[in-house]
């Protein structure tokens, strides 16, 4: 099983190196207020990638650069804990999720690489679709079991 706060300690440096890296200590500066003020940045920077030449690599890299960012979203601008959730359909064995409790007093499990994936296959949309699909499963009452 993963060591969660050994892996949260590194999500928020992660992104915010590569917003510092991708517009300059200014934009790193304003994540560092509030990680929703890189949504411009990391829009931009994805849409500038050169999906077509990407390799496995690639895609595994941006798909846990994106789930670094939804994570520290989650934690911080939803007040979201994380927890690895046991999964033996998965090769790990577990999946990393975030629980939240809504405006609604309810309690969400959100997998943040399952919803990045969502947003990255086949092609990358807009980051702020993902975040839209972010707040919506932060704040959207679930179904009935």
């Amino acid at each position: 099983m993963i060591d969660i706060d050994e892996f949260m300690s590194g999500c928020r440096p992660a992104v915010r190196g590569l917003v510092e890296h991708v517009a300059g200590e200014q934009a790193a500066a304003a994540f560092d207020v509030d990680p929703l003020n890189s949504i411009e940045v990391l829009d931009d920077y994805v849409r500038r990638l050169p999906l077509d030449a990407f390799e496995a690599e690639d895609w595994i890299t941006l798909h846990a650069d994106l789930t670094a960012f939804v994570i520290v979203v989650l934690m911080e601008a939803y007040g979201g804990t994380c927890r690895a959730r046991s999964d033996e359909t998965l090769p790990t064995g577990w999946e990393l999720v975030v629980d939240i409790i809504g405006l609604d007093g309810e309690h969400r499990t959100i997998a943040p690489m399952g919803l990045v994936y969502e947003h990255l296959v086949p092609v990358p949309q807009r980051i702020p679709r993902l975040l839209e699909a972010v707040a919506h499963q932060a704040t959207s009452k679930p179904p009935p079991a």
